[in-house]
């Protein structure tokens, strides 16, 4: 229990810390350009403190308002990128020795165009193809993967865009590795559309279904909409063994929930949310597939995402093991992406 409080402690502290490098210190350093006034420590932290404050009720209690939903991801955001811009320009100022106005216009300059561009850049929707060959199956597969859609962050829109996208693809099954609903307010009767949707769909779930009220009841509702639910449980696709790890473990537990699942004799295909499982399986798993990262979604954030997750995007090897990592379908918080992109995934499996 002290442990326990030890932790809420120190992550009550870096979130303070967050909020004000985020929301407090670019428009300080602004105001520091504009009017060489620097504003009085006492007050940036009682700002900091109201708006700590707010997003600590926000994420703690699950209550959902739209104004409030948009204050904090929109502001995480725009508070990220006006870190980013106003600390590169304070190090070019001070190179040479730059006026506090002249470093406001081209904090401007940079500032808004950076935004929108990563707005638009969050709204595209991009297939990555990848070729995964293998001597344990007898046909090839047309598998398509997507993750993290945050549906709730998200509207149902963005997951029939994917969709129309993805049924061009002819899939032979539709995997879905996560994360698929991250608000109490979405509608889970808004599913209904993938009702007409003929491929099977297989999930499991992310951290994010077990943040919504009544989580495990929303989650075995998926099972009404044509979602096949493989937290801790595997099928059989043909000559596939695909297995579902539930997120809500820790992992010397999906461990062994993998290990009790798998076949040495099959093709031990793995649906884990978060690739930190790999480690520890890859020497009997032919093919992961996770997201939960989305490759940082805002540079240069996913250099920091690759201190946790060492394997934070893209496909990764182990003698005949692979590993592929999702940037996300879509955005998790600010609907903002630099530097990364929604993905659908499409897996050509081949048989040799």
């Amino acid at each position: 229990m002290r442990k326990l409080k030890l932790q809420n402690f120190f992550s009550a502290i870096v979130i303070f810390i967050l909020t004000y490098l985020l929301f407090i210190h670019p428009f300080n350093t602004i105001n520091l350009w504009i009017n060489n006034i620097e504003i009085n420590l006492i007050i940036s932290l009682s700002y900091t403190g109201f708006i700590f404050f707010i997003i600590i009720i926000y994420f703690k209690t699950k209550f959902d308002f739209f104004i409030l939903r948009l204050f904090v991801y929109e502001g995480i955001g725009i508070g990220f990128i006006a870190l980013m811009i106003s600390t590169l320009i304070n190090i070019v100022g001070s190179l040479f020795r730059l006026e506090g106005l002249t470093m406001a216009k081209y904090f401007l300059i940079f500032f808004l165009p950076t935004v929108l561009i990563s707005y638009i850049l969050s709204l595209i929707i991009k297939t990555r193809s990848i070729i995964v060959h293998s001597n344990k199956i007898k046909r090839n597969y047309n598998i398509v993967f997507i993750s993290d859609i945050h549906l709730g962050s998200n509207s149902i829109n963005h997951l029939k865009k994917l969709f129309a996208k993805i049924i061009k693809l002819n899939p032979d099954l539709i995997l879905i590795g996560g994360d698929l609903i991250d608000n109490s307010s979405f509608n889970i009767s808004e599913l209904k559309i993938l009702k007409n949707v003929v491929t099977p769909i297989y999930f499991v779930t992310g951290n994010h279904e077990y943040y919504i009220k009544n989580s495990l009841n929303k989650i075995q509702q998926l099972r009404n909409f044509n979602i096949k639910v493989l937290d801790n449980r595997s099928v059989y696709f043909d000559d596939l063994n695909i297995i579902g790890i539930s997120d809500n473990q820790n992992l010397d537990s999906q461990k062994k929930s993998y290990n009790e699942m798998m076949s040495k004799n099959s093709f031990n295909l793995a649906l884990v949310h978060k690739p930190s499982l790999w480690a520890s399986i890859k020497k009997n798993c032919d093919l992961m597939l996770s997201g939960h990262t989305h490759n940082g979604q805002i540079f240069p954030f996913n250099y920091i995402v690759k201190i946790k997750f060492k394997h934070n995007y893209g496909l990764f090897k182990y003698l005949n093991s692979n590993l592929y990592v999702s940037s996300g379908a879509a955005t998790w918080g600010p609907k903002f992406r630099l530097g990364s992109y929604n993905e659908i995934v499409n897996i050509q499996l081949k048989s040799i």
